[in-house]
């Protein structure tokens, strides 16, 4: 598709973890279901759903396995592959944190996340005591200690980016490759040993990353030194990332596009891969968080962007509070703010697709899950297909049939 051939603006609805399993605790009737009156349901179907309803009748719909089926991706792994792109470019969530933050990594540099926890040394490991949300506290020891070091020709180099964490940069002082290949060090939770940094069996660079990793292992046992008194004592080092070279968005799809995800990583996404970014915030009401970005959209539009990614990241946080029942009225809410995009699509005058980038299951011990994810199109020149409802179920008899991301 060429910009010139696009008539009508594309709005990629991302409700971001709103996929999901089925919950007994929300049974009834399923939507598409012809097989039996009640059953369970996910919390899409539990959920009153006329604007979904309407763009799935209007559309043609199907089934998206993100990365592949069994595969539970990470948000950014997720939205990568929506927005085009391979898996084997995946650049790492290090550089897409960096980029958020402003803070791009040189050329031949790792990035990584580096945040704080407090550990004791439990039979030769680094136990974890405690381990806040980074995101959240103050430590400004952090912002002045000395983290820069040279280890094995590994140079480090570490920037606080407030809060309890910071990106810390790898580069290699004797030529040697390094390679963001590596495991996370951090298992995001306490009560647990600090992971061991290992090489990633798909490294093509096996001793690249192998000597990557064993840099790391001592940097964090150097950071220790360091913060040794301090009320967090220790730095857990996650999502190596590296630099990528990709088509950008804009000449490879021919669509002038805007991502309206918040946070650092969402800017950071975009500027990896082309888009421009609009940074609105998280409300803490889901209609409202949706219907500001409803708003803005339709102002892009507007401006003539040719494609814009409205996200929403409410349905994840209610999956993340195993609670079928309130994750169902979060989706009801984020249908009522999108009620505006409907007539849009009535009249031909948009296009919207509506698919989660995976599901957050919202009972049981998973933080994700690798099942399919419900995938809309309405508007576009295919016409309809005999979906008339949006949902894991329905979807599923779609016309699109079931797809991967990529």
């Amino acid at each position: 598709m060429t910009a010139a051939a696009s008539s009508r603006p594309i709005v990629l609805v991302v409700p971001d973890g709103a996929g999901d399993r089925p919950h007994a605790s929300i049974a009834g009737p399923v939507p598409g279901d012809p097989r039996s009156a009640v059953r369970a349901r996910t919390p899409i179907e539990a959920a009153h759903t006329p604007n979904l309803d309407a763009l799935a009748t209007l559309g043609r719909s199907g089934i998206l396995y993100p990365l592949g089926p069994g595969l539970a991706p990470s948000s950014h792994q997720a939205h990568f592959a929506l927005f085009g792109y391979g898996e084997a470019d995946f650049p790492g969530r290090g550089l897409l944190e960096a980029l958020g933050e402003g803070l791009p990594p040189q050329p031949g540099e790792i990035v990584l996340r580096a945040n704080l926890a407090r550990v004791s040394e439990r039979d030769g490991l680094l136990w974890i005591d405690e381990r806040p949300d980074p995101r959240l506290g103050e430590a400004p020891y952090l912002a002045e200690a000395d983290l820069d070091v040279t280890i094995d020709d590994v140079r480090f180099r570490f920037a606080y980016t407030g809060a309890l964490q910071g990106l810390l940069y790898l580069s290699a002082t004797d030529g040697r490759a390094l390679s963001h290949l590596v495991s996370d060090a951090d298992p995001l939770h306490a009560e647990t040993h600090v992971l061991e940094v290992l090489p990633l069996e798909e490294a093509p660079d096996a001793d690249a990353a192998a000597h990557t990793a064993r840099a790391l292992n001592a940097w964090i046992r150097r950071a220790r030194e360091v913060l040794a008194g301090q009320p967090l004592n220790a730095m857990l080092v996650k999502w190596a990332g590296a630099p990528i070279s990709v088509t950008p968005f804009a000449k490879r799809f021919g669509l002038r596009g805007v991502s309206l995800g918040s946070g650092p990583l969402y800017a950071g996404l975009a500027t990896a891969v082309g888009l421009d970014h609009r940074e609105l915030g998280t409300a803490s009401d889901p209609e409202a968080d949706v219907a500001v970005r409803v708003e803005a959209t339709l102002d892009l539009i507007a401006e003539g962007y040719d494609f814009v990614h409205l996200h929403t990241k409410r349905p994840d946080m209610a999956g993340h509070k195993k609670n079928p029942a309130r994750k169902a009225e979060v989706i009801e809410g984020i249908d009522r703010a999108l009620a505006p995009l409907v007539p849009l699509v009535e009249r031909g005058e948009i296009v919207v697709a509506v698919c989660p980038d995976h599901q957050t299951p919202s009972a049981g011990p998973l933080y994700h899950g690798g099942g399919a994810v419900p995938l809309t199109i309405a508007g576009g020149v295919a016409g309809a297909d005999s979906v008339a409802a949006y949902g894991e179920t329905a979807c599923a008899a779609g016309a699109l049939g079931t797809l991967r991301g990529t």
